[in-house]
């Protein structure tokens, strides 16, 4: 009986820890695509990507039980390379705390160790890459569901940030479709409105009680919006989607940059000087609704830092004329996944009377990269405002499907999705 005891006492400080250590507010800051939870990095870690084997475009989600894994990448602003700890979390649907313990999510290791990356070849300033797998032979997860993975300071255990990804069953079968929807809104935008015919595994009973699905846009997971409206009419088979007050904008803009060489000529550069550390790179300015005719294209909202390690970090300056209809008092910014998307003042726009235009940077790495620019209001982002009205990018759309496993009173991720709109 005391071994019993101690042992329960044992789980119960354990998950105590898990619990506490991912709860800290990153941002601060509402409509956020940071999930819950959710560390950010310091100035010195950059280039984060995080995806499913060894492919870049895919979605961080693998299947429970097979050869999937997920593959994370990140550069340090240092000289030398050094070790950071590895720990795994389990979040339930929204994104908050599991109820369940580490012990049934998670076989192997409590942590694991990166114990060295690769320096750069470049200077001004160097830089460590870093490469990690999960899961290894050190650590499996044995559960289905939303993860954060932590990297910590291997000293002092501080978690430096955290990235999420997902664990599914692939169970049951899927069918996505969405309707577009005119006339929400003032400025007349397209609104996607996304459906799902969900056919569940036995294990479902009850799915009006025991399913909840969310649908998210573009992959900002902190984001994600759940299906408010459902229809059993049909036996084996869910039927859910967003309600019309619920529907994405169908016209979410995004701005390209491609940096894959700084050195060479670029469509966007107005000029180039190397002689500066780093490097610094002039776009040409960005006007608001200039292109009425803009071409389709496949957004890259996850970004892609070159990997080699000649590749260089740049300072980009970017410069934003706002029409007089659309100008505004509020902050401006810019953002993307060279800053992990979030709002900071370190790219801070500063309203330049000269040229009636907005000047900000950001440092980032030689790859292509996806941007926005976007003002905040009463502690709110908004990211549509100083969209093109003519925008032309397709949408990516992932559902993800959850059982609410009544053995561990945490959520299972059944099914997940991805399409885009035509």
């Amino acid at each position: 009986m005391f071994f019993i005891s101690l042992f329960a006492v044992s789980c119960s400080f354990d998950q105590i820890q898990d619990m506490g250590a991912s709860d800290s507010d990153s941002t601060g800051i509402k409509n956020s695509p940071m999930v819950e939870g959710q560390v950010l990095p310091p100035d010195n870690i950059k280039s984060i990507q995080v995806y499913r084997g060894s492919r870049k475009t895919a979605i961080p989600a693998i299947e429970l039980g097979t050869d999937e894994f997920i593959t994370l990448r990140f550069d340090e602003i240092d000289e030398s390379s050094r070790m950071f700890r590895v720990r795994v979390r389990h979040r339930d649907a929204d994104w908050s705390s599991s109820a369940v313990m580490r012990d049934f999510y998670l076989s192997g290791y409590r942590e694991d160790i990166i114990t060295r990356g690769s320096p750069s070849g470049v200077q001004d300033p160097d830089y460590v890459h870093y490469r990690y797998r999960f899961p290894n032979e050190n650590m499996r997860v044995t559960m289905s569901g939303n993860y954060l993975l932590e990297i910590r300071d291997y000293e002092s255990s501080d978690v430096l940030f955290s990235v999420p990804f997902f664990v599914h069953e692939d169970a049951g079968s899927t069918r996505f479709s969405y309707e577009e929807l005119f006339g929400l809104d003032d400025r007349y935008r397209v609104h996607h409105q996304p459906f799902v015919r969900y056919r569940y595994p036995d294990i479902v009973q009850l799915p009006t009680s025991d399913l909840r699905l969310f649908f998210v846009q573009n992959r900002f997971w902190g984001r994600a919006r759940e299906a408010d409206q459902e229809d059993m009419s049909e036996s084996g088979v869910y039927r859910t989607y967003l309600s019309r007050r619920e529907a994405f904008v169908g016209t979410y803009e995004f701005r390209p940059l491609d940096l894959r060489r700084y050195d060479s000529p670029r469509p966007e550069a107005v000029e180039i000087r190397t002689e500066t550390v780093p490097p610094r790179v002039v776009l040409f300015r960005d006007v608001v609704n200039l292109d009425v005719n803009p071409p389709r294209r496949t957004p890259s909202p996850h970004g892609f830092p070159r990997d080699d390690e000649r590749a260089r970090y740049v300072d980009v300056r970017f410069e934003l004329e706002i029409p007089d209809r659309e100008k505004t008092d509020l902050p401006v910014y810019v953002y993307g996944p060279f800053n992990n998307w979030t709002i900071n003042e370190e790219n801070r726009m500063e309203y330049r009377e000269s040229t009636d235009s907005w000047v900000g940077r950001a440092v980032m790495k030689e790859g292509r990269y996806d941007y926005k620019y976007a003002v905040v209001e009463d502690g709110r982002i908004d990211d549509l405002r100083l969209d093109d009205s003519f925008a032309s990018t397709e949408q990516e759309y992932t559902s993800l499907i959850y059982f609410r496993d009544p053995r561990y009173q945490a959520d299972r991720l059944l099914n997940i999705q991805t399409g885009a709109s035509r």
